[in-house]
């Protein structure tokens, strides 16, 4: 089969062989003249320098035009300011084209210029004229050639563009880009195809736009009377997404007015928010963005100053938007949107009108009304059900720790915002806010409070920034607790991180761990306990509270009430009534959460105890950090009034060298057993050979070991790292006795004791 053609091949090959030879020694004819013409009818016509290291004629390499082909060609811009001209223009090679045919009948118009490898950059200089304006009015042509384009090609092109006076600084390449149409001095009509890579887009020192890629095919006109540089009609074609354009770019003043505008049907989501400006998407950088939409958007304004504002208008079905921190996702998002943001960034508008979202189990519904930057009309209603982790995470709230239960809320909002920018929480107080919520089942750590609450089950009313609360339930390290009342500066506290949160409320519980409570979770440290006790800063407490039965460590209260507040890690609660020890307690407590230099929290406890068991009160007070008399001595009824100084470390730990008790005590049908100083006295006077004839030394330190009494009173005080026990008697139904002394804590003693040797 090969031999049938291959004498047709071989002719034809033979041809081509000639028609390339014939075309290499017409342009070696053709070439001298046709550099004389070209040469002098670029020269009549430029206004600026170009330099040109070569130049040859071919007839080949862009066939079947004709081309005077230009090596490294470089043309210098024209400035109208003090700037020192820089680069217009650098070409590799540069393609002069005329009509082959027309090179027989001595007619070398240019038609087409071709560059490849081109570095361009036109620009407006300080006083606004632009540096490409380096052609001379073609009035005095006097050679063969003339300029009458239709095409300009590049292959390989850098492209640059900037405005002196705005700081506007585009950066550009495209492998193949093409103008065809009428090129004149005056209007340009032209349409641009190909492909273009913004690599940035400067205002400035602020970036709007960088690495955004497509294929264009626009027609523009510019050069008109106006100045003005239009797409009257365009196709822009981003990937997937096929967006048709329009844009007036006019000058105004000492500057230039944009209208850019864009729209979009059935387009993807994700890839049209991806073209717009880089500050006005900051706010979702943390989302990932799915489904379709109808898309109109339109960016308009000075190029000077702020910047041009944006417009977008959607209608969104099947959308999906991921928060991609804690991978929460809203599926089958609907609805319309209707947005005008500020250059800035900032809502000015917003209109949201049904919108609907689906998460997992749960769902979101509303609308939103706001017009304005400054004291701005705002009217909004939502409706949530759905998991109360999934919501808090999906719109970044932060404050919570842990968090799990379900939510159903709805709320509206209606007001003014004071400043949309610049929003705070005291912007709140103008909105009203109303509605209800509920919460079942949920469990809730805020971060800076160590307590976990669990079985959280709640109705709560809004009222503003407040809400209500009836029959609060819930657990909280272990301890169960019900709670009426008032959450006073909610909104705020769940939406900004600086706000507190005040509780206002009854507060029941059945029992309290208070061990629980203030157990660390961390392991402790060698010869530190495993408490840490810490108050939160942005919580503070009102509550009249009741608790059955509180328990820490060995000390047991029942019948407990009292007020209990709590404001800049300050607790304080006065008064408090409660039984314990077989008797009853009334007195206060304040304790000072914010740590000093050293660590430790000062503590102030005032009590007063009627009909206590001393030696329970004694076990459950852990002797008040003493061993010189304590609960395995004493017994008795008493009566008692405490007053404690002391500085506590978060440990639950009291500095002894710097606590200072007063305990006035009063002790009926008591008893001292086994007190070793005086225990002591008997023993020494065994040992003493001048006394202990004269005493009966056995039958003292049995009287002595279990001494009874009707009544003891007293003022014991513990100051200076020391025990005192100013001087008292006890009058016993076996032995009258004097005692007094000092015991430090470093077991050095200093013990007085007087009693009648017969």
């Amino acid at each position: 089969m090969f031999r049938r053609f291959r004498t047709p091949l071989l002719v034809l090959a033979a041809l081509f062989v000639m028609a390339l030879s014939v075309l290499v020694v017409l342009a070696k004819r053709y070439e001298p003249q046709v550099k004389d013409a070209l040469v002098a009818v670029i020269n009549e016509r430029l206004d600026a320098p170009v330099s040109v290291r070569d130049m040859d004629l071919t007839l080949i390499a862009r066939f079947p035009m004709a081309g005077l082909r230009l090596h490294d060609v470089l043309a210098m811009e024209r400035r109208t300011d003090d700037v020192v001209p820089d680069t217009l223009l650098f070409a590799r090679e540069l393609y002069l084209e005329f009509s082959v045919w027309d090179l027989f009948r001595g007619d070398y118009t240019i038609q087409r210029i071709h560059g490849e490898q081109v570095d361009l950059r036109p620009g407006l200089d300080g006083n606004g004229n632009g540096n490409y304006m380096i052609l001379k009015a073609d009035s005095t042509a006097t050679t063969t050639a003339t300029i009458a384009l239709d095409k300009v090609s590049f292959s390989d092109l850098a492209l640059r563009f900037r405005d002196d006076r705005s700081g506007l600084d585009l950066l550009g390449h495209s492998r193949a880009l093409s103008l065809r149409g009428l090129f004149s001095e005056a209007l340009n009509e032209l349409t641009l195809e190909g492909d273009l890579v913004l690599h940035h887009w400067y205002q400035g020192t602020e970036r709007i736009l960088a690495e955004r890629s497509g294929h264009l095919r626009l027609d523009l006109s510019f050069g008109g009377d106006d100045g003005a540089f239009r797409i009257t009609q365009g196709l822009v074609n981003m990937g997937d997404l096929p967006l048709e354009v329009t844009m007036d770019l006019i000058p105004e003043g000492a500057g230039q007015r944009l209208d850019l505008r864009a729209n979009g049907f059935g387009i993807a989501v994700a890839p049209a928010f991806a073209l717009l400006p880089d500050r006005l998407t900051r706010h979702l950088q943390g989302y990932e963005l799915r489904g379709m939409a109808d898309i109109a958007l339109r960016y308009a304004g000075t190029i000077e100053g702020a910047g041009p504002s944006l417009s977008i208008g959607a209608k969104v079905s099947k959308g999906r938007v991921k928060e991609n921190r804690s991978g929460t996702v809203l599926n089958d998002i609907g609805g319309e949107l209707s947005l005008d943001l500020d250059p800035s960034g900032t809502p000015s508008r917003v209109l949201v009108k049904g919108f609907t979202a689906r998460t997992g189990n749960g769902s979101l519904a509303g609308n939103w009304e706001s017009t304005g930057l400054v004291n701005a009309p705002l009217k909004a209603d939502l409706r949530i059900d759905m998991d109360l982790a999934d919501l808090l995470r999906f719109v970044q709230v932060d404050t919570l720790e842990q968090v799990s239960g379900r939510l159903n809320a709805n709320a509206q909002v209606e007001g003014r915002l004071r400043e949309v920018a610049g929003f705070r929480a005291s912007d709140l107080k103008a909105l009203h806010i109303a509605g209800g919520a509920s919460l079942r089942n949920a469990t809730l750590k805020l971060k800076g409070v160590r307590h976990r609450v669990e079985k959280l089950d709640a109705d709560l009313a809004l009222n503003g920034n407040d809400a209500s609360i009836n029959g609060l339930k819930a657990v909280v390290q272990g301890s169960p607790l019900v709670l009426h009342g008032t959450l006073r500066n909610l909104m705020p506290y769940l939406l900004f991180e600086d706000q507190r949160l005040v509780i206002e409320a009854e507060a029941n519980s059945t029992r309290i761990e208070l061990a629980a409570l203030l157990r660390s979770d961390a392991p402790a440290r060698t010869g530190d306990s495993d408490y840490a006790l810490t108050l939160p800063a942005t919580i503070e407490l009102d509550l009249r509270a009741r608790v059955d039965e509180l328990v820490f460590e060995d000390f047991i209260a029942t019948d407990i009430t009292g007020t209990l507040r709590m404001k800049d890690r300050v607790l304080r609660v006065a008064p408090v009534t409660l039984n314990t020890a077989s008797g009853a307690v009334l007195g206060s407590l304040e304790l000072d959460a914010r740590a000093t230099a050293a660590g430790y929290y000062p503590l102030a406890i005032d009590a007063t105890f009627q009909g206590i068991d001393i030696k329970q009160l004694f076990r459950e007070f852990q002797d008040f950090g003493q061993d010189f008399i304590g609960h395995r001595h004493l017994s008795g009824i008493s009566q008692a009034r405490v007053e404690l100084r002391a500085p506590l470390s978060p440990s639950m730990v009291l500095d002894m060298d710097r606590l200072v008790c007063t305990l006035d005590i009063a002790i009926d049908n008591g008893g001292i057993k086994d007190h070793k100083p005086l225990l002591d006295v008997a023993d020494h006077l065994r040992k003493n050979k001048l006394v202990s004839p004269f005493v009966n030394t056995t039958e003292l330190s049995t009287r002595l070991a279990d001494v009874r009494f009707a009544r003891l009173e007293n003022r014991i005080e513990i100051r200076d790292g020391a025990v005192h026990v100013p001087t008292m008697e006890v009058r016993s139904n076996t032995l009258d006795i004097e005692l007094s002394g000092t015991h430090w804590f470093d077991d050095r003693i200093d013990h007085h004791l007087n009693f009648r040797l017969g």
